[in-house]
């Protein structure tokens, strides 16, 4: 349950740093971006995949599943629909 929590608490912060970097141009700037990510609270493996601007390993670290499913299925035909399978509507199933 602890390790959960630090997990939520790591997570929270890395949004709420870039979601700053993001709302001030300023810190696009190689110097001002490496001090905001130095001052900043997150751990050292936090900050050196930033600075290092390596996505994979943020990924890894905060558990994040980029991955997205989505299946498509042919709507099912009446009995008196005479609609062409390749012009029928599709359902989107997720």
């Amino acid at each position: 349950m602890k390790e959960h929590v630090m997990k939520e608490a790591k997570t929270s912060n890395i949004i709420q740093q870039l979601e700053r970097m993001g709302q001030d141009a300023s810190l696009q700037a190689t110097a001002e971006f490496e001090q905001i990510v130095n001052d900043s609270t997150l751990d050292n493996e936090l900050k050196q995949s930033l600075l290092n601007k390596d996505v994979i390993s943020l990924e890894k670290q905060l558990d994040v599943c980029p991955d997205i499913v989505c299946v498509l299925v042919a709507h099912e035909e009446d009995e008196d629909d005479s609609i062409d399978v390749e012009s029928s509507p599709l359902s989107i199933v997720a």
